[in-house]
């Protein structure tokens, strides 16, 4: 069984390219917007990623399930824009699914370029049917598996 850990310190996280993909093949349509806390800390403002890098490290890409029909809008301070995210989040979610095929393919597909701001993702890989657990210290993970993992 391959799966997908974060090998340097920092974090487990996907690039811009790397989500797309997966939501693609899923099956799932997102649009992507730029979050940006303002400097008054009263709001976020989100603008429609165009391809345009992130201005600060409290930038962030989040990816809506129904487009907002506007290139760039406030809400509250901390607010998850929610009355756009309509889609299903199982489709990327690449924290506890780390042997999901898409994800895997998605890795070895982009290689380096798969890996977030934070990260630097590799596939490991470990014998079918084995229960394991991923250890984080720093961001730097590690697998652990066997028959019983957990179980005691």
């Amino acid at each position: 069984m391959k799966l997908v850990l974060n090998k340097c310190f920092g974090g487990f996280g996907l690039s811009h390219e790397a989500m797309m993909e997966i939501f693609k093949r899923k099956g799932v349509t997102v649009y992507p917007y730029i979050t940006n806390i303002d400097d008054d800390y009263t709001g976020t403002t989100w603008t429609r990623f165009q391809g345009q890098p992130p201005t600060s490290w409290f930038d962030n890409i989040e990816y809506l399930g129904i487009d907002p029909g506007k290139d760039s809008f406030v809400t509250g301070i901390g607010a998850r824009c929610n009355e756009y995210n309509q889609f299903d989040s199982q489709a990327y979610d690449n924290y506890t699914k780390r042997n999901d095929a898409d994800l895997v393919a998605v890795v070895e597909a982009l290689g380096d370029e798969a890996s977030g701001v934070f990260a630097e993702l590799r596939i490991v890989e470990i014998p079918d049917g084995m229960n394991y657990t991923i250890d984080d210290y720093g961001g730097v993970e590690t697998v652990y598996y066997g028959l019983q993992t957990g179980s005691v």
